[in-house]
């Protein structure tokens, strides 16, 4: 049974997820300062009380959402974790987002149909250009992620 909880994931919690699921290590120190501005954390937790899976909304408060870090650890991946993970997100954004209020995410590769089951649109679409992106500090070339 899996039990979700509203809190931030530890440091060392979120860095485990974050190796598990191919992104990669970041500084502690950085994780610790950037999980304690979280607008919203969710973490899921096994029936031994490891962690399982997290996600988090980042952003302003009231204009901006942002959707972020939504990783569930491999081994337990195709068992409804992410949708209990973005079910309880939806939750927050639906008591804490105001009307009209940007929500926006970045889906990995192949996963954009999970998203739309929650209301999410791809872009480029007929009224939106593409989403971009920057790893700050790669330098300014073309690079491949």
């Amino acid at each position: 049974m899996i039990k979700y909880l509203n809190q931030n994931p530890k440091p060392n919690e979120y860095l485990l997820l974050r190796d598990l699921v191919g992104w990669g290590q970041m500084p502690y120190d950085v994780v610790e300062r950037a999980l304690d501005k979280n607008l919203y954390a969710v973490c899921a937790f096994n029936e031994s009380g490891e962690i399982v899976g997290s996600a988090r909304i980042v952003g302003d408060g009231g204009l901006c959402f942002y959707i972020q870090d939504v990783m569930v650890h491999p081994q337990f991946q195709k068992q409804r974790i992410g949708t209990g993970l973005l079910e309880k997100v939806m939750e927050y954004l639906k008591e804490n987002a105001p009307y009209n209020s940007y929500v926006g995410l970045m889906a990995a590769k192949d996963l954009e149909h999970f998203y739309r089951k929650f209301g999410f649109q791809a872009r480029p679409n007929e009224f939106m250009g593409p989403g971009m992106i920057q790893f700050w500090g790669r330098g300014s070339e073309l690079t491949e992620v």
